[in-house]
């Protein structure tokens, strides 16, 4: 094995290549100081890894990447970097970066990543021996073969000599359509245990309808299988409604497994000239099955293409959020993409965007608002579950999973701030509690409007903003009355009351004796205790 380690300071490159020649001794360690000596080393040399550092000059090691891109024998890429910073990540994993490692290095991170290159590329060493047999083993089975061969023809990819062996083939003489199928899988075990059973319902299925062949294609996605399955029929589907639903029980009988949909292109008179664009629209019919509407069979022709605008104010929406009951907001959310959904008609790929926007427009809305980490859980439902989603109703149900969590947070932060508003109104009252204060004027001090500050204290401390003015000037009169220098209307005054008659009474009231004997009792307990 060969390991390219890229850098441009020469004490972290020494102290890289040193660490990784320790914990792999057997792999051949090459060095280089940037970007461009990495390519050279690369055509000479090609290593199966590289730990490149970002920041170099002369080429840095996002352009190395991109450089590495569309290479057809390109190593793993680690990018190696001291900025912890999301877009050099994003950047780096777009174009393909197998990892992301932060300066100062985790000895025990660079152990487990090494560890992970190892197995993979011990997987692809083996799956390209395999592969290799494989091919061999294909070119003589004629069936597979045929399935190779209509492969490279809806991909573009046929030479002169397999075209005329394609011409040949029975499966694209005549008339018929394409039908492109995709089981999302929910079961994390092999999916080639059990996707070989959908072939051959799909193709058993196909037949009821005329000569039909199934094979599946290639994926990027783990979690997905597809399959395309060739009919040729005398003319085109009539039976739209009894084939919709035969495909549709297919459906409900494969609900264990994952989500089944099935798109269906567009009738070939002959399919020999017509079948790849049969093919792209029965593909462009199974994206659009995104939509539940549809029930997972869908007939391009049927589609429309409608152009819809999104109308979600953002303004609008985090006002919604700001009530006690996250409804208002999620209706808000559900009424706007119901319109743009456009009953099914609407580019599944434009509403992933417009929910990404809208999340991403709360986010910077409620950036000061809420805990920061929150900001974070928005970003990666914008990266990774967003484009994750396989139905708009999952979707949507994401889209509200976020406004009520979204909600909560702020309603924490709210009632946080809350309880430091009142631990301020009552200092405030404290501290001014002699002067002739008024709910209106507590309310401004602390810019609420005077109805809502009167509930919102009555609900924090379970009394009433006079109740705290009262509570207060009666500890100051206790305190002074105890003292015995001052007289009754004297201490009146000092606590806020210009009545010295009406002091007594809300005196009396809230301590069942006068003034005067409570300021008798005090001077005799004082003397009693001398």
């Amino acid at each position: 094995m060969k390991i390219l380690i890229v850098d441009d300071e020469p004490r972290h490159l020494r102290g890289m290549a040193k660490l990784v020649s320790a914990m792999r001794p057997k792999a051949e360690i090459l060095v280089a100081k940037d970007g461009a000596s990495a390519i050279a080393i690369i055509q000479q040399n090609p290593p199966q890894i590289v730990l490149t550092d970002i920041q170099m000059p002369n080429m840095d090691g996002l352009t190395l990447l991109k450089w590495l891109e569309d290479k057809e024998h390109r190593p793993k890429v680690v990018m190696v970097s001291a900025y912890n910073l999301f877009e050099y990540a994003q950047t780096a994993l777009r174009h393909g970066a197998y990892d992301y490692l932060l300066k100062p290095i985790d000895i025990d991170k660079v152990e487990d990543i090494l560890g992970r290159l190892d197995a993979q590329l011990a997987a692809e060493s083996m799956q390209s021996e395999a592969s290799e047999k494989l091919q061999h083993r294909l070119k003589l089975t004629s069936s597979a073969y045929q399935n190779n061969l209509l492969l490279s023809w809806l991909s573009g990819n046929l030479s002169a000599v397999e075209q005329v062996e394609l011409e040949a083939l029975d499966i694209v003489q005549g008339s018929g359509t394409v039908i492109f199928s995709e089981l999302t899988i929910r079961l994390e075990e092999d999916k080639s245990l059990y996707t070989l059973a959908l072939l051959q319902q799909l193709e058993h299925l196909g037949s009821c309808y005329g000569q039909a062949s199934t094979f599946s294609i290639n994926t990027l996605r783990e979690d997905a299988f597809q399959a395309i399955t060739i009919v040729r029929t005398p003319s085109p589907f009539l039976r739209r409604d009894e084939i919709r639903l035969a495909f549709s029980e297919l459906n409900k009988e494969w609900l264990l497994y994952g989500r089944l949909v099935h798109g269906m292109g567009t009738s070939c008179l002959s399919l020999v000239e017509q079948l790849p664009h049969a093919y792209r629209t029965a593909q462009t019919a199974c994206e659009y099955n995104f939509h539940d509407c549809w029930q997972g069979v869908l007939f391009y022709d049927e589609l429309n293409h409608s152009s819809k605008s999104f109308h979600l104010d953002g303004e609008r929406l985090f006002e919604a959020l700001q009530d006690n009951d996250p409804m208002a907001a999620i209706m808000l959310c559900r009424s706007a993409f119901q319109e743009l959904a456009g009953e099914g008609h609407t580019e599944p790929q434009l509403i992933k965007e417009c929910a990404s926007l809208t999340l991403m427009k709360l986010k910077s809305r409620t950036r000061d608002v809420v805990e920061r980490n929150f900001g974070s859980v928005l970003t990666n439902t914008v990266v990774t579950e967003i484009p994750a989603c396989d139905s708009y109703g999952e979707l949507l149900a994401l889209m509200e999973s976020q406004i009520r969590e979204l909600h909560q947070a702020l309603r924490n932060m709210k009632q946080g701030k809350n309880e430091i508003i009142m631990e301020q109104c009552l200092s405030w009252i404290q501290e001014n509690y002699m002067e002739d204060l008024t709910l209106e004027m507590a309310a401004e001090q602390f810019a609420f409007n005077s109805s809502y500050f009167s509930t919102l204290i009555k609900s924090r401390t379970g009394k009433s903003f006079s109740d705290h003015i009262t509570e207060a000037r009666m500890r100051r009169a206790k305190q002074l009355l105890r003292d015995g220098h001052l007289k009754i209307y004297d201490i009146a005054a000092q606590c806020g009351y210009r009545d010295t008659k009406y002091f007594c009474r809300v005196f009396k009231k809230q301590n069942g004796l006068s003034p005067e004997a409570y300021k008798h009792n005090s001077l005799t307990t004082n003397r009693d205790e001398i």
